[in-house]
């Protein structure tokens, strides 16, 4: 039974920094292209999950999609053990957003908006009998957010906005379980969720084309449960390996971002930003089945309990961007190029083939086409390059990971001023 909770101590750190493949770039083929460097130059609905300050200021309805293509490549190598890589798998994360923004009498711009997306998760599946299959065999996770956002922009140059958040998270994992004569599979299926909210601010610099942007989300505490269930136990040992209840509760970190856009020349916006999330919270997974398993000295009954250390830190990342508006050739088309740098790098004696995060580099690349004026498509691409890193430790399993990751979004974006009433500001944006 210790081998299926340790196997079951997963759950993703939803906004860690491509973390080990599941923490997923923003959907929005914009804001992958840029690197998400967009939290002073947000410009569409999708501000509501990025920047909900932003909200304010663009006139009309807005409406965008996008689809994300991921696939994580972790190849696993131990010079006595051998090497294994993880089995092809297509994750396809989707997001939508929809906002609408209008004036006041007093010409004070403001904005209201909704936002769905998978920010965390995705299919791990290591080959059948690979020497870590004891440990993990594969992994199913979805994270969800759900936001409403509004803004308001009080001053000339300043916007702030708050958002309403939900994350919900599914996930189901399987191990091998090595009964000597034979093996059989442990599997674990849990979900839960958690409320909390987002606060953002844009301000811009009188006469000088310099907007900073600050976006802070709140800490989400989980309460996840599920069922444990076993395949092919012997005899001997139901007692101990039956199907149960089990629980755990989690914290999803407070994250803050700061950041600067400026327009160097006429269409060409560079920017910049840094995000840090608190993942020093993530100490530990402490998992309890439901079954009464004895009694405690004090009377209270006794419930089958594992703690499995992660003592995570804290992850920095530095990204910086730059977008080329209305080409001199093709006016219609915007150049869009990033980088990101994430100092995450995680203890080695709690390294895990279910997580193997770490520093790693990513540059992305992208392109946005008016079709019409109210209607552009976009178009992102992101490689990520993980520092390969070494298990350590007794009770981790041994081995080096290495990761990279890629990831390709498509995006259609449309605004239209309809219901628009009165006077933009000059400031003001109809998209």
């Amino acid at each position: 039974m210790r081998k299926l909770i340790i196997a079951t101590t997963i759950l993703v750190p939803a906004q860690a920094a491509l973390a080990g493949g599941y923490a997923i770039p923003n959907e929005n083929a914009r804001d992958l292209a840029l690197a998400q460097a967009t939290v002073a130059a947000q410009t569409g609905p999708e501000a509501t999950l990025l920047n909900p300050a932003a909200l304010a200021g663009p006139l009309g309805l807005g409406l965008s999609a996008a689809g994300e293509l991921l696939v994580n490549q972790t190849t696993w190598t131990e010079s006595t053990l051998g090497t294994a890589s993880l089995e092809p798998q297509a994750n396809l994360p989707p997001a939508l957003a929809a906002s609408y923004g209008d004036t006041l009498p007093n010409q004070m711009a403001w904005g209201v908006g909704v936002g769905f997306a998978v920010p965390g998760g995705g299919s791990l599946v290591w080959p059948k009998g690979w020497q870590g299959a004891e440990a993990i065999q594969s992994v199913k996770q979805q994270v969800f957010l759900i936001g409403a956002g509004a803004a308001i922009q009080p001053l000339p140059y300043l916007k702030i906005g708050a958002t309403y958040l939900r994350y919900q998270v599914v996930e189901e994992l399987h191990q091998e379980i090595n009964y000597l004569d034979h093996t059989g599979d442990a599997g674990l299926a849990m979900s839960g969720g958690a409320n909390t909210f987002g606060v953002g601010i844009e301000a811009s610099v009188p006469g000088v084309p310099l907007t900073f942007g600050v976006n802070y989300r709140h800490s989400a505490d989980l309460h996840l449960t599920g069922h444990a269930h076993f395949q092919d136990v012997p005899p001997a040992l139901t007692a101990m390996l039956h199907d149960q209840g089990v629980h755990e509760d989690v914290t999803i970190p407070n994250t803050f971002d700061i950041g600067a856009a400026f327009e160097v020349m006429p269409n060409l916006k560079v920017m910049a930003q840094y995000t840090f999330e608190r993942w020093s919270v993530y100490h530990s997974d402490t998992f309890v089945g439901d079954d009464v398993t004895g009694m405690n000295p004090d009377g209270s009954a006794q419930h089958f309990q594992v703690a499995v250390a992660r003592n995570y830190t804290n992850a920095h990342i530095i990204r910086v961007a730059g977008e080329w508006a209305k080409l001199p050739a093709l006016p219609q088309l915007t150049l869009r190029a990033g980088l990101i740098r994430s100092i995450s790098d995680q203890p080695t004696d709690t390294l895990s083939p279910s997580l193997t995060d770490g520093n790693s580099w990513a540059p992305s690349i992208g392109a946005g086409y008016n079709v019409l004026p109210e209607l552009r498509i976009d178009l992102g691409y992101q490689h990520a390059f993980f520092d390969a890193k070494s298990a350590s430790g007794s009770e981790a399993l041994p081995g080096t990971y290495d990761t990279n990751v890629d990831i390709v979004s498509v995006g259609i974006n449309w605004r239209t001023d309809f219901g628009v009433h009165a006077a933009a500001p000059t400031n003001a944006t109809v998209e």
